[in-house]
């Protein structure tokens, strides 16, 4: 066999050839064996320099995994050269005609260097190229050249493809290690996540807390979080470069792409190159993996792992992104399961404290004003002054007592029974105003979104009754497939365009919490002498 002006002895080379198989043989990281077995090579062969390039038959990506003995020209810039542009070989194993080793090729990189002026090319203008397979699968180049070598012979060719049959079998064993590896780290950070969102219990920090704990722990380039609503997909948190944004972003139906896809289909999707918008701020990632998150065999929202360049993400990933997207449902439920069973005990303690005030403060302010009514007609002759007293004690015991039925009726909303719009209805009439109500349809809403509806309903009819300066007021209740929306609106003066642009005061603020703590929004438009409009939207 004649190897290119090589000195070495017979028995050099086949301890050489042992050494390449030795190192092959021993390896489990892929770039150290690459750059080991390539010294070898070059050594084994007399050649001046090689590179091997890593990457996929139809993929327009490549790395340069290793190389040695570089002219300088290729050198450059940190090996510019060898990181960035496609050339002859790439072009080849990409279109699917470099499928067999090569005997010659020009390079086009070193034409480059020298158009370009970049540097020395060492007299190097031409290459053999190997594709690099593992079984049927093919993932890499190898090139070798020297100077002024336009010619490989059979003998050298047949010495290079066996070498790279070895270097295909190594890879497809690392590659199999290196998945296991990564999938057996990536169960144990998943392990720590579980247990750290399983501590989570408020619905309102909830995104956030599954969301920071999966960025800081996963590794991952970034994790983000989307609810389904009426009018598409709504982001709840992401996590990227290490910062945590809790922001509720919607994120347009026309341009859910690829989360879209994930939560109709109710699959794992996995993209790459192309752009999957997430709402601003946050930019949009450029590859990444979806996965849905299912309740009770509905598709409610999407956990999405990603980032704005290539993020490396494989089919591990998603295998993993599964099993969390299954355990956040989970979580999902429990937080809602737990919420109802706190809201139950705050509604049995409300029902006790409106039945000791009812037995006892109720009673005792309508005995006290009994008493001061009994009293100012028994003493016919005490002095004006007393009367008056007397009479002002009878009112204020009244009013109190008036006071009390309403905090009563707010603590125990009895007209609940007979349904939202009546019982608010008949809580306006209570305190002085004529409400009329409509809705397009009517249907069971959960027991928290009723008890919110109720509690902004109420405030929303004492600011009519304070402010408005009317006695009128208009409820409209309305649904749609994901929300609940109901509008409170006057025929009064309006509110000031200082305090409608600001929404102050501290009834606005609790409505719009109340609001808020369930996902949804408050907005409040006014028109001085129009009237005031207040609208809730609730997710349902």
């Amino acid at each position: 066999m004649e190897l290119e002006q090589s000195p070495l002895t017979p028995i050099r080379r086949l301890e050489l050839l042992r050494e390449i198989a030795e190192t092959i043989n021993g390896a489990y990281e892929m770039e150290p064996m690459l750059d080991a077995v390539l010294q070898k090579l070059l050594q084994l062969t007399g050649l001046q320099a090689g590179w091997v390039f890593l990457t996929k038959p139809g993929s327009c990506n490549f790395s340069c995994a290793a190389d040695c003995r570089l002219p300088p020209a290729l050198e450059i810039d940190g090996k510019r050269p060898m990181r960035e542009g496609s050339c002859w070989c790439l072009d080849r194993f990409w279109d699917g005609r470099l499928r067999h080793a090569v005997n010659i090729l020009n390079c086009k990189r070193i034409e480059d260097a020298i158009k370009y002026r970049w540097g020395d090319t060492q007299g190097i203008s031409h290459h053999a190229s190997i594709p690099l397979r593992a079984g049927t699968e093919l993932f890499g180049i190898l090139n070798v050249a020297s100077p002024g070598k336009t010619h490989f012979s059979g003998e050298e060719l047949a010495v290079l493809q066996s070498i790279a049959y070895q270097i295909g079998t190594a890879a497809h064993r690392i590659r199999l290690y290196q998945t296991e590896q990564k999938r057996a780290t990536l169960f144990e950070r998943l392990g720590q996540v579980t247990r750290h969102i399983g501590t989570l219990l408020d619905s309102r920090s909830l995104a956030a807390g599954i969301v920071g704990s999966a960025g800081e722990r996963m590794g991952w380039p970034g994790v983000a979080l989307f609810v389904k609503e009426a009018q598409g997909l709504s982001r709840r948190a992401l996590y990227q470069r290490g910062q945590l944004d809790e922001h509720i972003v919607p994120v347009a139906e026309k341009r859910g792409g690829m989360l879209a896809a994930a939560l109709a289909e109710e699959r794992t999707v996995q993209w790459y190159g192309h752009e999957q918008e997430l709402g601003a701020p946050g930019g949009k990632w450029w590859s990444g993996v979806a996965a849905p998150l299912v309740l009770q065999g509905e598709p409610f929202g999407v956990l999405a792992v990603g980032g704005a360049g290539p993020s490396g993400l494989d089919a591990i990933d998603a295998e993993v992104l599964e099993a969390l997207a299954a355990h956040v449902a989970l979580t999902y439920d429990n937080v809602y399961l737990h919420e109802k069973q706190r809201e139950l005990a705050r509604w049995e303690e409300r029902n006790r404290i409106a039945r000791d005030l009812h037995d006892s403060v109720s009673q005792m302010l309508f005995s006290m004003s009994l008493h001061a009514k009994g009293l100012a007609h028994s003493l016919p002759d005490v002095p004006e002054a007393a009367k008056q007293a007397l009479c002002e004690v009878q009112r204020l015991s009244q009013t109190a007592a008036g006071e009390m039925r309403a905090m009563i009726r707010q603590l125990r909303p009895v007209g609940l029974e007979e349904g939202l719009l009546t019982g608010l209805q008949r809580y306006g009439e209570g305190i002085g105003l004529r409400v009329s109500y409509a809705a397009a349809d009517l249907r069971q809403l959960p027991e928290r979104l009723e008890d919110a509806l109720w509690r902004i309903g109420q405030e929303a009819l004492n600011n009519v009754r304070k402010h408005a300066h009317s006695d009128m007021a208009q409820i409209k209740l309305s649904f749609t497939q994901w929300e609940a929306c109901m509008t409170v609106s006057d025929d009064g003066v309006g509110l000031p365009k200082r305090k409608a642009a600001k929404t102050a005061g501290y009834g606005m603020t609790t409505m719009r919490e109340r609001a808020e703590a369930l996902g949804g929004t408050l907005t409040v438009t006014s028109k001085a002498g129009k009237g005031t409009q207040v609208t809730v939207r609730l997710p349902l």
